[in-house]
């Protein structure tokens, strides 16, 4: 197969990869059935009787929470980092819900189809009994049931303790099950990306048992997945065992909720479709694409628990919201790292942003720690790279031959291509479609570093270079700077590379290939970017270095003469036509 063709191949494939990521996104779901109703809270205080609401603030290691009486959960959580975790200015609010019951950490204590319970409703108003800036006690007390639920800030960063204790105060045994969760409401236009790029609010549901890790997204949710073994009778979809810990997760930051004490609770997770609407159809979801979203929800579920009189149950969770950072997510328990999605490779990538950090402490500088780890990714895989690179300069110095063999054989492609064989292999060029091997070989850490660079929180509002070409590593850059270069770059590193094909194809690999790469740039982080040109600029720098070395090796022309098989005998005869399988090379 001649490079023209692969390059045929590459192209398509490129275009099937951007069409299966982005290209749903042209075409609307067309799906009118809804959603199940997953709103359960029924049994109502009505809003006349509700008690006026009360604010209670915790400063805490690097953000600063506020909770309402109203549930007892939280109404905002500030990060108060200046500079990174901000926008416009201001601090980055991750409490996204503002549904008094859709808001994070709220309480509930009810079950579905039970007569007698330990709370007569849902939408309890608590009492604030305390506050000193580092916890709020908020105590709910009623003729059969005293609350009492205690939120601490635990002096290490984006953490939040709850204890809760139930105690049944009725002369009866009356039954609870308690849920805890974590909840984020986002747009569907929010969480679309852009060409090549995942939107920062992309977000997905995690639950975490001894069994797995399940991750999931709107897809897994639609209709007639409801319908799943897995779903419960109120619409949660569950992970088989006892629940580690359960998330809300965007691409940067997330929200969750770890037992620490208490009976063994499940993990169950959903994700609601704009549940403020009757009809979820294609149309409805264009005409209201701004408001259009969904409500992202992971809790723990806690077993049913009956409690006798002058009896009490106590539980303790932990909350954790704020950013992926790697090093302060290892220290709030095992395992909760994986909240970061890694994609297939993961273990490739773990790799990658180890070594990355390591070069960062080393260098100081995000950005040159990318190019370094990009030098050293490309000289590991250089041994991978060596004989493509070498069969592509032996090609270049072969060009004669080949396009007189081209030329000769231009009506009869057979006979092409096995001259053309037969001259790689005098001269030990490997095969093009052989030279791909090494390329595939690379792609798990290429895939790998590209997941990597593009969810690692540690590139968030950090600049490079210049804070007004490249603000920001986790966004794209100003003025196109990086596409450009690496678009050039790109153009140079086809004109290195020996042609081949018809002029057409010659046309496709110089011209089309690094305009492709200039498009799918436009939108990508600027970390990408950063490790795309340094790694073209490798590849140039080791074809040209290789090139040289041969050149010096292997001095003057190739000597390689291609000339059909004369008849034997008599050589002054004009010779025969070449037969199939007769092309021959001589040096």
């Amino acid at each position: 197969m001649e490079r023209g063709k692969i390059a045929q191949w590459v192209l398509i494939g490129i275009a099937a990869i951007l069409f299966w990521q982005f290209g749903g996104n042209l075409f609307g779901k067309g799906n009118e059935e809804v959603q199940p109703n997953t709103f359960y809270d029924a049994n109502r205080l009505p809003d006349a009787q509700r008690q006026p609401e009360q604010i209670c603030t915790i400063n805490g290691a690097r953000f600063e929470a506020e909770l309402s009486s109203r549930g007892g959960s939280l109404r905002h959580l500030r990060l108060t980092d200046q500079g990174k975790y901000s926008k416009n200015g201001k601090p980055i609010d991750l409490v996204t819900t503002s549904q008094e019951w859709r808001q994070p950490l709220r309480t509930d204590l009810r079950l579905p189809g039970v007569e007698k319970q330990q709370t007569p409703f849902d939408n309890l108003d608590w009492k604030l009994a305390a506050q000193d800036g580092k916890s709020c006690t908020f105590v709910y007390e009623d003729a059969t049931s005293k609350l009492t639920k205690v939120v601490r800030e635990t002096g290490k960063p984006f953490e939040l303790e709850m204890t809760l204790e139930v105690k049944n105060l009725s002369a009866e045994p009356l039954k609870h099950r308690l849920t805890v969760e974590q909840t984020s409401w986002r747009t569907t236009e929010e969480t679309k990306g852009s060409l090549g790029r995942i939107s920062e609010h992309m977000t997905d549901v995690v639950a975490a048992t001894p069994e797995k890790v399940d991750r999931l997204h709107a897809d897994a949710f639609e209709p007639k997945d409801f319908k799943d073994a897995e779903f419960t009778n109120e619409y949660w979809r569950r992970s088989p065992g006892a629940a580690k810990w359960v998330a809300v997760s965007s691409v940067y930051f997330t929200k969750a909720a770890i037992p620490l004490e208490g009976p063994a609770p499940l993990a169950e997770t959903q994700i609601e479709e704009d549940w403020n609407r009757e009809k979820f159809d294609a149309a409805s979801r264009e005409k209201d694409k701004d408001t259009h979203g969904h409500v992202y929800r992971a809790r723990l579920a806690y077993p049913d628990v009956e409690l006798a009189p002058q009896a009490t149950q106590t539980y303790k969770v932990l909350s954790f919201t704020g950013p992926k950072e790697r090093e302060v997510l290892a220290a709030v328990g095992p395992g909760i790292t994986e909240v970061i999605d890694l994609g297939t490779f993961s273990p490739i990538a773990k790799v990658l942003v180890g070594y990355l950090k390591i070069l960062h402490k080393a260098v100081g500088s995000w950005g040159f720690a990318i190019a370094l780890l990009t030098i050293t990714v490309r000289m590991l895989l250089f041994p991978l790279s060596i004989s493509q690179i070498k069969s592509s300069a032996a090609m270049r110095r072969l060009k004669p031959e080949m396009d007189d063999i081209n030329a000769r054989y231009k009506e009869d492609p057979a006979q092409r291509g096995l001259a053309l064989q037969e001259l790689w292999r005098k001269h030990g060029v490997t095969n093009p479609v052989l030279g791909c091997i090494p390329v595939l070989l690379q792609m798990p850490v290429w895939f790998a570093l590209y997941q990597a660079l593009q969810t690692a929180v540690e590139l968030y509002h950090v600049p490079f270079l210049s804070a007004r070409i490249i603000p920001d590593l986790s966004d794209k850059g100003e003025y196109f700077v990086i596409p450009a270069i690496l678009g050039a770059s790109s153009f140079f590193q086809q004109k290195l590379m020996p042609p081949q094909g018809d002029p057409m194809q010659q046309k496709m690999m110089q011209y089309m290939l690094p305009g492709i790469f200039v498009v799918m740039m436009l939108y990508l982080p600027a970390g990408l970017g950063v490790y795309m040109l340094t790694n073209t600029w490798l590849g140039i720098a080791q074809q040209v270095a290789v090139e040289r070395y041969l050149s010096r090796k292997t001095q003057g022309s190739a000597g390689i003469e291609v000339r059909e098989k004369k008849s034997s005998g008599d050589e002054t005869k004009s010779a025969p036509a070449l037969g199939k399988g007769k092309a021959r090379v001589r040096g």
